[in-house]
């Protein structure tokens, strides 16, 4: 279990908290409370003893298929094998969103729907389905907001007319989010194929359709690129040459499960450094080298360290319900599966993963850091607490580093803005 949660704790929690009751589609046969709450449970660690109301969930995300049709080099989901046999069915699919939507409130707006693999085109007809069994609730296609309904976590690598062509009509209703490692060697270095082959010719020519979606149809549509130790030392050639190449947003995916030196934390400084140069030249920002939201930086009021179990939760291809994805294939214990989609929910472990996932488990020193960097260090409790052996703090080397990038890349920022200033002064006094 959690290293910093004694065992005392979770027998308490799974001894007292609703021993043994399930939420049937988490709510059971008595209904919603009118304010949408499950219960009020108090924070332990709060010296205030605030009330904390766990809310219904409004993300799922449904792993579609175990199957892939790369062999990503660091990937987490290697210990679980890959299957293209193994797929959801339209079956299990439907009693899972049957179960996710009896729990929403009337005073939610928006509900949204990953879709997940594995690679999940390898399935797309389930994904079809599942979009016309949602579409017309009223969270999804009574939806008029900025907001997206769907996720596609895909590799980029397969791309049809047919989806192509359901993507431009759902617009900006989905968010397609492609997994690349970088440009053309750097790709194909940690992401081959099946019979070890390039995967970036299968890339190249999907992304300029990938980009039309977006620019032509609202398709919300963008990368995340993987900093691993076959592509730390070229961030600033990737990151470059694919925006240039397909303009398309990048943000970024740090892999904890690599080896990594303070020596490596000085090129990835030096390589974001020369990133954000290159941005601020032609007024972009990509996510590895953007401080600017240090503007709108405060008190952060989080109540959780992420969504995991909290907002959102994962269903197999079997119908097995986890708080993530990540909790899913670490293979973290049966403590950490929340249920089934024939059984629904258990309410102590949800109400343990409340516990597990608060903000005020972490370290005083990460509760009281600076929201924007905290944000960038992206704390995840599975990954601490398979590689690390804690789900609740990270190397110091680790820490370190993220704060001295926040600090360079601030610095730059605002020397930029002064030049930009002296620049605008000096053509006023010339004109």
């Amino acid at each position: 279990m959690f290293a910093r949660i004694q065992d005392s704790f979770l027998l308490n929690v799974m001894t007292t908290l609703y021993k043994g009751e399930v939420m049937n589609g988490m709510y059971g046969n008595r209904g919603m409370q009118n304010n949408g709450n499950f219960s009020n449970m108090n924070n332990r660690n709060n010296n205030n003893q605030r009330s904390r109301d766990m809310q219904p969930y409004t993300n799922m995300m449904l792993v579609i298929t175990g199957g892939c049709n790369l062999r990503c080099s660091y990937c987490y989901e290697q210990g679980d094998g890959y299957d293209n046999n193994n797929k959801m069915s339209f079956e299990t699919a439907k009693k899972a969103v049957d179960m996710f939507f009896r729990q929403i409130p009337s005073n939610v707006e928006r509900t949204s729907i990953t879709f997940f693999g594995g690679e999940p085109h390898l399935n797309f007809e389930l994904i079809v389905k599942v979009i016309n069994y949602t579409y017309e609730h009223r969270t999804i296609g009574e939806y008029k907001g900025k907001g997206y309904n769907y996720v596609v976590n895909t590799n980029g690598t397969i791309l049809t007319d047919n989806m192509f062509d359901l993507y431009k009509k759902l617009g900006k209703k989905i968010n397609i989010r492609i997994s690349v490692d970088g440009y053309k060697e750097d790709q194909d270095m940690s992401r081959k194929t099946i019979n070890g082959e390039s995967s970036w010719i299968m890339l190249e020519k999907n992304l300029l359709r990938y980009r039309e979606l977006r620019e032509k149809y609202g398709v919300q549509v963008s990368l995340i690129t993987t900093i691993n130790k076959n592509t730390y030392k070229h961030l600033y050639e990737n990151h470059t040459k694919i925006y240039d190449f397909c303009k398309l947003p990048i943000g970024n995916l740090f892999v904890h499960e690599d080896n990594w030196t303070s020596e490596d934390f000085e090129i990835i400084k030096e390589q974001t450094g020369k990133l954000h140069d290159y941005c601020i030249e032609r007024n972009i920002m990509l996510s590895l080298c953007n401080v600017r939201s240090n503007r709108n930086e405060g008190n952060s009021t989080r109540r959780n360290i992420c969504s995991a179990g909290v907002n959102s939760f994962t269903v197999d291809e079997k119908g097995e319900i986890f708080p993530c994805h990540r909790c899913y294939f670490n293979d973290l214990g049966e403590s950490y599966k929340l249920g089934n989609v024939d059984k629904g929910i258990s309410k102590a472990r949800r109400k343990l993963m409340w516990e597990i996932n608060n903000f005020d488990m972490l370290p005083q020193k990460c509760r009281e850091c600076n929201p924007v960097i905290r944000d960038k260090c992206h704390v995840c409790i599975t990954t601490n607490k398979k590689v690390y052996g804690d789900a609740h703090s990270i190397p110091s080397a680790y820490c370190m580093f993220q704060k001295e990038l926040y600090y360079m890349l601030l610095e730059k920022e605002m020397e930029a803005s002064e030049l930009k200033d002296r620049k605008n002064i000096s053509r006023k006094v010339t004109v």
